[in-house]
């Protein structure tokens, strides 16, 4: 982890000799939008482990400007991590950022000492920078793909989860919801520098179109392939599939909200467009930094063999389009538990993404 941290300030200036790639189109849309991640949204609404996040993403051609610092960082990764010769075979491209925290805490919320046979506390905020390629977009769809590189700069263990948590609980659930006391306790309190460096591999492996209007289409399979490096190391698999009325091409849409770069719908008529969508992930855990710890000694951390290896991730939500708006919502979304502690469990919660395109 520490030598990830060193090298990865350091691709950005090895970024400068690199050879200049050959010109590929980019995605001149712009679009902006908000997610909101609660278990507020689930039958089982807890305001347990992944209790919220918070996102606000914006693409657009200006999110690949070196004097933005971020995406100069991102193009060093790639090169570093040989992504650069991809994105360079690409068709198309577009660009994004994204602000986020997201915030993890124990089923007892109300002790002000270490729940030690449960989760610590966790917070993240996040800025991250991120490149879309589509690549073979004119084959046959079964030569498609696309790649997806995102470079995050954030500081866990920041109090910002705690002001919003007990801001809700006082004002919307008084007498209801514990106030949390127990943030004090959390991984990296006081805050700390981390660093996240993601690939995402999205193939599309069948589709089914109007037999007139083929932009048009009513079902879609995709596959995923994602690995992360950083504070969450890991590597997950999925199939993803979709059924309605939709354009929206499988390389804009991603129903994972903090990671998503736009929802913009190819317009072939001014009907509303709809989907209806579900996802299943495998995923095999190296490292989390939320729960064992990083580089700052903690009052209470997991050890490694506290945490479970293999994750299994399932979601389901509806996606409409009307105009330059859209909406997804989540109302389930589920992930095994990430701890083998007598307190484990496998944990809920629901999305509302809201978007604007132009």
């Amino acid at each position: 982890m520490k030598s990830f941290l060193i090298i990865s300030c350091l691709i950005s200036a090895l970024h400068c000799f690199a050879q200049r790639p050959r010109p590929v189109p980019i995605d001149s849309s712009y679009g902006f939008g908000l997610i909101f991640d609660q278990d507020f949204f689930t039958p089982q609404n807890q305001d347990r482990n992944y209790t919220m996040g918070v996102s606000m993403n914006i693409n657009g051609p200006v999110f690949d400007k070196n004097y933005l610092v971020l995406p100069l960082f991102r193009k060093g990764a790639d090169w570093l991590f040989g992504m650069k010769k991809w994105h360079n075979e690409g068709d198309l491209y577009l660009t994004s950022m994204q602000l986020f925290d997201g915030a993890f805490t124990p089923l007892n919320i109300e002790s002000t000492t270490p729940v030690t046979n449960d989760r610590p506390f966790g917070n993240v905020l996040g800025i991250g920078a991120s490149r879309t390629s589509i690549i073979n977009q004119s084959e046959d769809l079964i030569n498609q793909n696309s790649i997806t590189t995102r470079f995050i700069v954030g500081i866990i263990g920041t109090r910002v989860a705690e002001a919003v948590q007990s801001y809700i609980h006082k004002e919307f659930f008084a007498g209801k919801r514990a106030v949390p006391v127990g943030w004090p306790t959390q991984i990296s309190d006081g805050g700390e520098p981390t660093l996240l460096y993601q690939i995402q591999f999205v193939k599309p492996i069948f589709e089914q179109t109007h037999p007139v209007k083929t932009q048009l289409k009513r079902m879609q399979a995709t596959w995923l392939l994602e690995a992360n490096l950083g504070y969450y190391t890991n590597m997950a698999s999925g199939l993803s599939f979709r059924i309605g009325r939709f354009t929206t091409p499988y390389w804009k849409f991603n129903n994972s909200g903090m990671s998503v770069v736009s929802q913009a719908p190819t317009r072939i008529d001014k009907k509303p467009e709809f989907s209806f969508f579900v996802q299943f992930r495998g995923r095999a855990v190296v490292y989390n930094a939320l729960l064992t710890g990083q580089f700052k000694n903690n009052e209470y951390e997991l050890t490694s063999k506290q945490v479970n290896r293999f994750l299994f991730e399932a979601e389901s939500g509806v996606m409409l389009n009307i105009g330059k708006f859209t909406t997804i919502f989540q109302p389930y979304i589920m992930r095994t538990s990430e701890t083998n502690l007598p307190l484990a469990r496998n944990h809920s919660w629901g999305s509302l993404a809201l978007y604007y395109n132009w």
